[in-house]
């Protein structure tokens, strides 16, 4: 008998996000339930990777806050450990409490930044890493490491 779903209500802000359009945010729209506008404490810095961008969410005191999708996410056995492996040793998945466009307030996975970020990352001031890049013409980073 196959194992059952794993849910999973995981905060994206990143290239992870629905409308990212990055082959790994195909891959998690593929498992997604539900999608909702939202917000978590924090800011983010953008970070150079190949040819795009990527963002490094670290935690942050006052009002700083990061915008994204809060995702209900349905993974079948092994996908979250193939999500944490894709994410990378620079990232640790931890709860937090996100705050829904709605004003609903929900506990959901997200993944920060765990090391020193490189020399010169520029901040971005917004927390809206898609918007970042729309406003700056840049691309996101894409790959498809791990066999995703």
């Amino acid at each position: 008998m196959p194992s059952p779903p794993l849910k999973l209500r995981l905060f994206l802000y990143g290239t992870l996000q629905p409308q990212a359009g990055t082959r790994m945010a195909g891959w998690l729209a593929a498992r997604l339930e539900s999608a909702e506008a939202a917000s978590i404490p924090g800011r983010l810095h953008a970070i150079r990777g190949g040819t795009g961008w990527f963002p490094a969410l670290v935690p942050a005191k006052g009002d700083a806050c990061v915008r994204g999708a809060l995702c209900e996410l349905r993974l079948r056995p092994g996908e979250r450990a193939l999500l944490d492996r894709y994410e990378g040793r620079e990232y640790r998945r931890v709860t937090v409490c996100a705050r829904t466009a709605s004003g609903r307030r929900l506990a959901a996975q997200v993944y920060l930044w765990r090391v020193g970020l490189p020399p010169a990352t520029p901040a971005i001031g917004s927390g809206d890493f898609l918007a970042w890049l729309r406003e700056g013409r840049r691309e996101a980073y894409s790959t498809a490491r791990h066999g995703i």
